[in-house]
């Protein structure tokens, strides 16, 4: 039995559902631009979702994106996963995206990012509400313009 053919996490890509079944779970599955179009957050951002969201992104976030969002995690540099602008949580593009984008990113993945479908759905909604206040102190420090700052170089990010 120890040396049977298995597939390992990540190796293979998931299944889609057939059209027209529903889960056994019952959990409705979006694909990012589904989740971007359709999905608004359903959480205030009060100091205890806050507080949830912090230690889920510590968790599971931090060794990729730092603990600050800037890409400056423990995974990133020479000879390990290389340093893409998309790693910056904190930047003026990444900002500009919708919850709904952010939360279908981290169920759905992408680029090098994988799936955490693992976490459950209403608590990808927390790390969506820590990663706005990440943004929002970086624009407090001065970090990264507003979003409704004026464009510079004809619009470039």
């Amino acid at each position: 039995m120890s040396w049977q053919s298995s597939v390992e996490a990540f190796e293979e890509e998931p299944r889609t559902s057939v059209s027209g079944t529903m889960p056994i779970d019952g959990a409705r599955t979006y694909d990012l631009l589904m989740a971007d179009s359709v999905l608004t957050s359903p959480i205030g951002g009060t100091e205890s979702e806050l507080a949830r969201g912090a230690e889920l992104f510590q968790q599971f976030c931090t060794p990729c994106h730092g603990s600050l969002g800037a890409g400056d995690g423990s995974v990133v540099g020479p000879n390990r996963i290389p340093d893409i602008p998309l790693l910056n949580l904190r930047s003026v593009l990444t900002r500009s995206y919708s919850d709904g984008y952010l939360w279908g990113m981290i169920t759905n993945g992408r680029g090098l990012m994988p799936s955490y479908r693992r976490i459950p759905a209403h608590e990808r909604w927390y790390i969506v509400a820590y990663l706005r206040q990440l943004q929002d102190d970086a624009v407090a420090a001065g970090e990264i313009p507003p979003l409704d700052a004026p464009a510079i170089n004809g619009g470039a990010p």
